[in-house]
């Protein structure tokens, strides 16, 4: 009897493990970001939410910030205060963020110090949220700005697109012992796309691929190496917003229709991800309460958490949480 009594306590005290539906919770608010900021980076660890670099606008001129600001995400998707955790080598925008573990990654960006540019920073997230100083890794072989990076595996993956070569592709390079090699996706330049990751694959997402028009088309690759292949469009042309994979889920949260000017929007969209890797018909979820171009975006846990970005013009320092797991 107690045996039994001790196992029914057990089963009860399980918390369910939640999934991505493709729907989006209400867009809440959070505690403003400490500086203002479009152009930064983000990247979760553990609970906590590591907001990086970044400009905004001050006096008529952008003015980059070198701060690294973390907050700790609720269970319930309550996100704390946030705290000073580390710099930058130089202030920085248009740069790269993800996670392994307690490590951060930064990657690339346009510093206000040039030679602090082209690398690959790694420092250790504390159980308090503070960072260790950054770290030069590695140098990278190429110019990687306005990108995404994942860990897969051993390896750091970083979608590049390049000018020169007409071409968009993965730069990956094992952590331990750095070595890049280069995977042409065969997907032509774009600058400002939308980049998501799931644990096998990676999709190319709008963006545009010279100042005529913002495109919508979309493509996915295998994070293992190889080509890329068309899946489903997006529902409108789309650049300078956030994409994220959740799950068996792709979200497309906000960016704007026009290369220059224009205001971002509050559309946010779902697509359910097939077996292979392909993308079913984009669904429409919860809107955002404001227009967002330029901001970014990142899962903690059960939840999406969007920081900074603007309607139009400079940065700002909104902060909005939507619960994305059921």
């Amino acid at each position: 009897m107690r045996t039994a009594a001790l196992l029914l306590v057990a089963a009860c005290s399980t918390t369910p493990t939640r999934s991505a539906t493709g729907e989006l919770g209400a867009w809440q608010a959070g505690p403003a970001l400490p500086t203002p900021r479009a152009n930064h980076c983000s990247a979760a660890i553990d609970n906590w939410v590591l907001v990086i670099g970044g400009n905004y606008q001050s006096n008529g001129t952008f003015v980059k910030t070198d701060e690294i600001h973390a907050a700790p995400l609720a269970a319930d998707g309550t996100l704390g205060s946030w705290q000073l955790a580390g710099h930058t080598p130089s202030p920085v925008s248009e740069c790269t963020a993800t996670a392994d573990g307690r490590r951060l990654y930064v990657i690339d960006g346009l510093y206000d110090t040039d030679t602090d540019s082209r690398k690959v920073y790694t420092a250790d997230l504390d159980a308090h949220g503070m960072l260790s100083p950054l770290a030069s890794m590695t140098d990278l072989p190429t110019i990687a700005i306005s990108s995404e990076a994942t860990v897969h595996g051993r390896d750091l993956v970083v979608m590049h697109s390049s000018l020169d070569t007409d071409a968009t592709g993965e730069l990956s390079t094992p952590v331990t012992a750095p070595t890049w090699t280069t995977t042409d996706l065969g997907i032509t330049f774009r600058a400002q796309p939308q980049y998501a990751f799931t644990a096998t694959h990676a999709y190319t997402l709008g963006g545009y691929h010279d100042t005529s028009a913002v495109l919508a088309d979309a493509f996915v690759a295998p994070l293992a190496g190889g080509p890329a292949v068309p899946t489903t469009p997006l529902p409108t042309p789309t650049g300078f917003g956030e994409a994220v994979a959740v799950d068996d889920y792709v979200f497309l949260v906000g960016g704007r229709t026009q290369v220059f000017g224009g205001s971002g929007t509050t559309a946010t969209y779902a697509a359910h991800i097939e077996a292979g890797g392909a993308l079913e018909a984009w669904q429409p979820a919860t809107a955002l309460p404001m227009g967002r171009t330029n901001h970014d975006l990142v899962r903690v846990g059960d939840f999406l958490v969007l920081t900074g970005g603007a309607t139009s013009g400079g940065g700002d320092a909104t902060v909005l949480v939507s619960q994305v797991r059921y």
